[in-house]
């Protein structure tokens, strides 16, 4: 940090707010390619995308119309949120599971857990929703 006129100018890219206060628009943010969320560096789907991802200021991805995701504990250095806990909905007669938002979705949906539609059903190529990780056996 150096002082300037007695102000406290802090160097830009050293400092980054505590979690869970608000961040600015030149706040850095992650996208996924084909999802419709920002993401927080921290998160785990950012971990699990690999080179899929791009860096953005957060006014620029809120202009192109994302909206931030709750990255949850896993962005804020706690314990990782289980990514199979996600909620993702299918239709009758399908063999793929989507997002909530996604265009080949009829009108009757049946919401479902990531773990439980990972085990018996796709996922869509269109809306690309998460993959279900598997889990590792326990140990004994």
């Amino acid at each position: 940090m150096m002082r300037a006129r007695g102000v406290m100018v802090l160097l830009a890219g050293l400092w980054a707010p505590p979690a869970g206060v608000a961040q600015d628009a030149s706040a850095l943010v992650v996208i996924i390619a084909g999802d419709q969320t920002f993401h927080q560096p921290g998160c785990v789907l950012v971990a699990k995308a690999g080179s899929k991802v791009t860096v953005a200021k957060r006014g620029e991805a809120a202009r192109r119309g994302l909206k931030p995701h709750d990255c949850g504990p896993g962005a804020s250095g706690g314990p990782a949120a289980d990514p199979n806990a996600v909620n993702v909905v299918t239709q009758p007669g399908d063999n793929k599971y989507h997002r909530a938002t996604c265009q080949k979705l009829g009108a009757t949906r049946t919401p479902l857990t990531l773990e439980e539609a990972g085990r018996k059903l796709w996922p869509c190529p269109v809306c690309r929703p998460p993959i279900r990780q598997r889990k590792p056996p326990p140990s004994s």
